[in-house]
């Protein structure tokens, strides 16, 4: 008796727009660079077809958070509760 010649289903995952997928990385890193930002930017690096939005993120996340530290630095510094 022979067995059937069956087929592995191989699913592919398509990206179909990738500027979608830049856009929605870029918000992600805006809106919280310092965990999100930088995870969402090295999975996108790790993806042959998003290398090029990977290191816009993961750079736009590395930026956007040393400026939000700076300005959360210099307001700490002043002391605005007057105490």
């Amino acid at each position: 008796m022979e067995e059937p010649n069956l087929k592995k289903n191989e699913e592919i995952i398509f990206i179909s727009s990738r500027k979608k997928w830049l856009w929605l990385g870029i918000f992600v890193a805006l809106f919280n660079p310092v965990f999100a930002g930088l995870i969402l930017g090295a999975v996108y690096l790790s993806e042959p077809e998003l290398k090029k939005e990977g290191r816009i993120v993961a750079m736009v996340a590395i930026l956007w958070g040393a400026v939000l530290f700076y300005f959360v630095r210099q307001n700490f510094a002043v002391n605005f509760l007057g105490i």
